[in-house]
């Protein structure tokens, strides 16, 4: 038996919560003895088949610090697991993930009450933990040198993408003569979607639109996205899964134009639904998507433009770049990453 951090549940879907709840599914299907431990206030965006258990009275950070580790020891000091943010400082069992340290990197790009709370209590709590997960050997490799942390405490258990794909059906495209670029992502500094739109504003045909999908989050220092809206640029907001798998499904390819990245769900995703992507050539998307992706500088607005232009065009490229894509996310599997979570299990349970 062993218990989840469940504050994850009160928070709408982005690419950490994915992950986190991802796993916690695949254990509930695997049959494993484990449930998630949640506050009072849980966000009904998610279709939870596993078992939860409300303690404490709080909600957010404090729930987290102060009424998760006192739940615990209640119930005589359970191997707790977190798979997204850090974990309760003054709980020793547990094991605590880190997805990346881009708040080390960049603090530019966060709120400074954000900065200061994951920097202090990042490394404190990832040396106190028996065991830290994380999404790719980019982000190992950078947790290593930001938080002095050791190499052989640190296990790379991979992302997938989201469960609620289905069928055949679902990938068939609709008869739509819109012609559009996707983008989705949250609305974070390091996104790039202020350099995207300039791309954008400056490719060969007009007709194409761009969707930029996401949410904006008070962490991060978000530039002011309103002023990107144009008559070829919409700003959806949050989209439901639903609709977000017909945009895939029906766009010319995505962009995802990031600076910096632990995983990276989106091109995968996007792969999923035989969508082409380009790509920010940084390590973390280069180790994930191979020789499935285009790679364009998030740096340089004419080599995005460059890209686009060529990609809108070739229709023989997109498709080549759209078989690779389906082959490259058969390498990722939620099955597989949970068996390696309940194989680190095993070591201190």
């Amino acid at each position: 038996m062993f218990v989840v951090n469940g504050r994850f549940l009160t928070q709408k879907p982005t690419g950490v919560h994915r992950y986190a709840f991802e796993i916690c599914n695949q254990l509930s299907e695997f049959g494993v003895d484990f449930y998630v431990a949640v506050p009072k206030e849980i966000n009904p965006d998610y279709k939870i088949n596993f078992k939860t258990v409300q303690c404490g009275a709080f909600n957010g950070h404090l729930w987290e610090q102060i009424s998760l580790p006192k739940y615990l020891k209640q119930q005589g000091n359970p191997l707790l697991l977190s798979f997204s943010g850090c974990g309760p400082l003054n709980y020793l069992n547990q094991i605590i993930t880190i997805h990346d340290v881009s708040h080390e990197r960049h603090p530019e790009w966060f709120s400074k009450n954000y900065c200061r709370f994951y920097g202090y209590m990042m490394p404190r709590i990832g040396k106190k933990a028996h065991a830290i997960i994380t999404v790719s050997e980019f982000s190992k490799k950078e947790i290593i040198e930001t938080l002095s942390l050791p190499s052989e405490k640190i296990h790379v258990i991979n992302c997938s993408i989201p469960s609620y794909h289905t069928t055949e059906n679902d990938l068939i495209r609709d008869n739509s003569d819109e012609k559009y670029i996707l983008s989705v992502s949250s609305m974070d500094p390091r996104k790039n979607f202020i350099r995207l739109v300039e791309a954008f504003n400056n490719i060969e045909d007009k007709s194409v639109k761009l969707y930029i999908i996401g949410m904006q989050f008070k962490a991060f220092n978000t530039p002011d996205m309103k002023k990107l809206n144009s008559e070829n640029v919409i700003l959806t907001g949050y989209l439901d899964d639903d609709s977000l798998q017909t945009m895939y499904k029906n766009a010319l390819f995505s962009v995802y134009p990031s600076l910096y990245e632990g995983f990276g769900i989106p091109p995968l995703e996007s792969m999923s639904y035989g969508c082409p992507v380009i790509a920010s050539d940084i390590p973390a998307l280069r180790e994930v998507n191979g020789e499935a992706a285009m790679y364009a500088n998030p740096l340089d607005i004419a080599d995005m433009s460059l890209k686009m232009d060529l990609l809108i065009r070739d229709t023989e490229l997109r498709n080549k770049l759209s078989e690779k894509g389906r082959e490259q996310v058969k390498k990722y599997s939620w099955i597989k990453s949970t068996r390696q979570v309940l194989d680190l299990v095993k070591q201190y349970s």
